[in-house]
């Protein structure tokens, strides 16, 4: 079975931008004038980002909890449901959908060359360990721009499809500005080699639950905008609950 699969269009055109004027329309109820005579076009619009760059250098409250806020929304919750992801997550784990469970969906906002709070190697599994299995899960990370390694796309180590979470180990508790972080031990990396996986917007990388994976340095002068959404198979034997 191979490591990952691209699948296409999975969040569509009209999913993406009603995404897309929520965020514009909580990011200005934080910070009134944050569009202010301006209309932004999308998630890659340049005076948007650079917008919200500077939100970020000079208003860390504010950005911060909007970040917060945006994984705690409706707007962002319905988008599995609405383009049926768990068809996906079904097709990829060759699993009845009815047999999936659903956790963390994510939002996150790659700033550009922000290497404080970027993610080193790590495992998903390791942080819900709700399947020891790493091909009991699946991941679907969804970029809402195009991926390249200029933006840092996602870096996967071939091979680590097969292993379970006890390759990881707490490195950082986290705090209010940083995130929480469990991290493959150093001596499991050198085993896989490394592949970029670019992917457009809209679609999805679609891997194992225990991959090591990170995303790559985003060198580029825009944010990298991601939805990221878990799957398990409930019915399978290391379930957490069983």
């Amino acid at each position: 079975m191979d490591p990952y699969k691209i699948y296409k269009n999975c969040i569509s055109k009209k999913s993406s931008n009603l995404f897309f004027k929520f965020f514009i329309n909580l990011t200005s109820s934080y910070e009134k004038d944050f569009c202010k005579n301006t209309k932004f076009s999308g998630w890659g619009d340049i005076n948007f980002n650079k917008s919200l760059i500077e939100l970020r250098k000079n208003k860390k409250n504010v950005f911060s909890a909007l970040y917060n806020s945006v994984k705690q929304s409706n707007s962002l919750q319905r988008i599995p449901f609405e383009n049926k992801l768990h068809k996906i997550a079904s097709d990829f784990l060759k699993i009845d959908e009815s047999k999936l469970t659903i956790r963390n969906i994510t939002f996150r906002m790659d700033a550009p060359n922000d290497i404080k709070n970027s993610y080193g190697w790590h495992q998903d599994s390791s942080y819900d360990k709700f399947n020891f299995d790493s091909k009991n899960g699946a991941i679907l990370w969804m970029p809402l721009v195009n991926t390249t390694r200029k933006n840092g796309t996602l870096l996967i180590k071939v091979g680590s499809e097969n292993s379970n979470y006890n390759c990881s180990k707490l490195v950082k508790k986290g705090s209010k500005f940083k995130s929480k972080q469990i991290l493959v031990d150093k001596k499991y990396l050198k085993k896989y080699r490394t592949k970029h996986v670019c992917v457009n917007k809209n679609n999805a990388l679609v891997t194992f639950n225990g991959i090591f994976h990170k995303s790559g340095i985003n060198s580029s002068n825009k944010f990298r905008f991601s939805i990221i959404v878990r799957y398990g198979n409930l019915f399978a034997k290391d379930f957490i609950f069983r």
